[in-house]
Parts: C-alpha cells; structure tokens; sequence
C-alpha cells in the first residue's frame, strides 16, 4: 500500500511538474531548444617541451597533475601537454586541444598537467628523455 501511495505522488509530481514547465506556459524550455555551438577559439602560444624528470617536474614525476601515468620510455607516444595556468581558464584536464602552426608536431593532444606558475601563455609538449630541445613561436591551440 505505501509503494502505491509513493508511486502515485511521484507520478503526480512529474507530471505536475511537466505541465507546469512545458504546457502551460507555451515556451519552450532550454533543454529542448537547439544548442549553439561556439566557435572555437585559436590562442596563439609559444610551444617548449619537458621530459618526465624530477629536475624538471616535482617529486612524482610520472604522474600529471591530473592523475595520468606517464610511459617514461614512451612519453612522447602519449600525446600529452602541459599548460600554463592562464591557460587552465580557457581549458581543463583531459580537453583535446588541435595544435598547428607547430610543423611536425601538429596533431591532437590532451591537456594532462600544468607548468610552473611563473609560465604565462604557454604549453610544454611532453616528450621521451633524449629527444632533442626545442621551443616554437605563434602555434595555435584550438579546443576540439
């Protein structure tokens, strides 16, 4: 008898609710009205790259700040950055970023730690010890 009792308030409730919402007021709610899909912005940045390093890192250098492990022997397999914290305002852990502009390193990468707070406007690919230095101007991130 009590289940009957709930089920018939919730019932009464949903529906209440979907009248109220959706009938009543001839509008149509936000869910249902087509989504606007922004643009994606390009930001241009300057492009460095770290090893997996405590000299370059902190104490637990094969895990991002977002929790990933990192494949010291393949890290640069991984196809992963880190941002500088202005940039974490415009993007977030585990977002797929489009990088061009940065010759043979163009592709899809994923946001998966962060630089040193004193970097601004930058990202670091993150890369296999032994692969050869480098820093790139005016590459272009773009959300995917």
């Amino acid at each position: 008898m009590k289940k009957m009792i709930l089920i018939i308030a919730l019932t009464f409730y949903f529906v209440k609710s979907y009248d109220e919402n959706n009938i009543t007021t001839n509008k149509i709610t936000a869910e249902a009205q087509p989504k606007v899909v922004k643009q994606s912005e390009n930001i241009n940045v300057t492009a460095t790259m770290y090893y997996a390093t405590v000299g370059q890192c902190d104490d637990s250098p094969l895990i991002t700040a977002c929790g990933y492990k990192i494949n010291p022997e393949k890290a640069s397999e991984q196809k992963w950055i880190a941002v500088s914290r202005d940039l974490l305002k415009k993007f977030k852990y585990g977002d797929k970023v489009k990088i061009s502009n940065a010759g043979d390193k163009d592709g899809i990468y994923t946001i998966a730690d962060t630089m040193n707070k004193s970097f601004k406007n930058k990202f670091d690919f993150l890369e296999t010890k032994g692969t050869r230095l480098y820093k790139l101007h005016d590459v272009v991130l773009t959300k995917v």
